[in-house]
This record gives C-alpha cells, sequence and structure tokens, in this order.
C-alpha cells in the first residue's frame, strides 16, 4: 500500500505536459483469452487470470509509455543491486508505474521465468509481459535483458515460475 501512495504522489508531482495520456483501446478481451494467448510461450499466471475482463493497448501506446518510463523512472539500471535491488525490483515498479499509468485496466504484467536471460544465464529473471490489441505477447524489461527497456520484444518461449497480469 505505501509503494502505490509513493508511486501515485510522484505521478501527481507530474504535469500533464510531463506524463503521457492513458491508454485508449476499443479491443476487450476475458480472462480465459488471455490464458490461450500467454499459453504458447509457457506463461502460466500465477492463481489464473485476476480480473474476468482486460483492455488491450496498441503496441504504439505501450511504446510510448516505455520512453516515458525510462526518462522518469524512480530507478536506474546503475542503481542494480546482487538481491538487495534487483531484476524483480526493477519489473514490480515499472508494473506499478504502468498500472497507475494505464489505470489498471489493460494486461501489463510480471513474470519470472527461466530462459529469460541469454546474457548472465541466471535460472530466474523478472521482467513484464505485455499483451496488445492485435493479440500479439511481448516483453519488456527496465533492465534491458529480457526485452529492451524503451521498445517492446516479441514474446519468446520461457519456463515459467509466477507470473501476473
Amino acid at each position: 500500500m505505501i509503494v502505490f501512495k509513493l508511486l501515485k504522489r510522484f505521478f501527481q508531482k507530474k504535469t500533464s505536459d510531463d506524463k503521457p495520456p492513458p491508454p485508449k483501446s476499443t479491443v476487450t478481451i476475458n480472462g480465459n483469452t488471455l490464458l490461450q494467448l500467454l499459453r504458447p510461450y509457457g506463461i502460466t499466471l500465477s492463481g489464473g487470470p485476476g480480473d474476468y475482463l482486460y483492455k488491450l493497448m496498441s503496441p504504439d501506446e505501450a511504446r510510448r509509455f516505455l520512453r516515458w518510463y525510462k526518462a522518469n523512472a524512480p530507478i536506474k539500471p546503475s542503481d542494480y543491486e546482487d538481491d538487495d535491488r534487483d531484476c524483480e525490483d526493477f519489473a514490480w515498479i515499472g508494473r506499478a508505474f504502468a498500472l497507475l499509468w494505464m489505470e489498471s485496466k489493460y494486461v501489463w504484467g510480471y513474470i519470472e521465468a527461466e530462459g529469460a536471460d541469454p546474457v548472465y544465464g541466471f535460472p530466474n529473471h523478472g521482467f513484464c509481459f505485455i499483451v496488445t490489441d492485435d493479440y500479439r505477447v511481448w516483453y519488456a524489461d527496465p533492465l534491458g535483458i529480457a526485452g529492451p527497456d524503451d521498445d517492446l520484444k516479441p514474446a519468446y518461449v520461457v519456463k515459467c515460475h509466477s507470473a501476473k497480469a
């Protein structure tokens, strides 16, 4: 709860010119459709879908937010500290900002998985996944490992340990 209060305060400090407008969409899917879209990539949602309906934003809207977030994030990749401030923390904070930006209506999920870290080969890596209005699944990663930090990377198969939409 404290994290959301801090994030809300951060967003309220930003003027409307600084913050990107929330996404707009006419595409809606249900939780079962979301599960079907994620399954080919090995993504299984912990506890199933959390909501019945989800809106889908365009890839361009997701990219717009990612570029804004990279420029305005409260933590930068240089702040990385093994186990104290690591990939899960970066992904959770990035997702929290995305949820506030989009008003928690769209699919911007969090995942911990194997096979997502081709650079260092760690067994697990935390990052974000996004489903867009063209029914595609993408990865984005504030650390730039599983996907770019300011763009989308088409999803690839991973061994999912935990995920939340």
